[in-house]
């Protein structure tokens, strides 16, 4: 099944609206329904989760055990949740909030995670992301950590 893949860069307009590439567009499956459920995510960036990932997500997230933390979690979680559908130009919705927590305002950076996106406020991302000098340290660190095969 092709997943989310690649960079791109958007306008996001007054209303909130996000496009979405069409090579991401072509990669949803019908059981998305066109929806996409866009949350908080870590690093100070909105994830979107096609519907049918969104509830394998919840699935995964409601079979934890009830403690102060998944509760914690998934209070901060819900409480920036917004589905959104695609348009007839292939957009998306963001909330006020959602974009306040990203701190997203004219401009959006997408990236395709194979299974969801992150959208990013662009200067927020590359200053994330640091030097480019890192990634050689960061991937021997992930095979040393079992999380990447050589």
């Amino acid at each position: 099944m092709p997943g989310f893949h690649g960079k791109y860069d958007y306008s996001v307009d007054v209303k909130g609206r996000v496009n979405i590439p069409a090579k991401f567009r072509k990669a949803l499956i019908p059981e998305a329904a066109e929806t996409f459920v866009v949350c908080r995510a870590p690093g100070g960036c909105l994830r979107a989760y096609p519907q049918n990932f969104w509830h394998t997500y919840v699935a995964e997230l409601n079979s934890r055990p009830e403690t102060q933390e998944t509760l914690r979690h998934k209070r901060q979680l819900y409480d920036t949740t917004f589905e959104s559908t695609l348009d007839a130009q292939g957009r998306i919705t963001l909330m006020p909030n959602q974009m306040a927590i990203a701190g997203i305002a004219r401009e959006v950076t997408l990236i395709g995670h194979e299974h969801y996106i992150e959208l990013w406020d662009p200067a927020r991302y590359a200053a994330y992301l640091g030097n480019d000098n890192d990634f050689d340290a960061i991937f021997f660190q992930s095979i040393q950590a079992g999380l990447l095969k050589k």
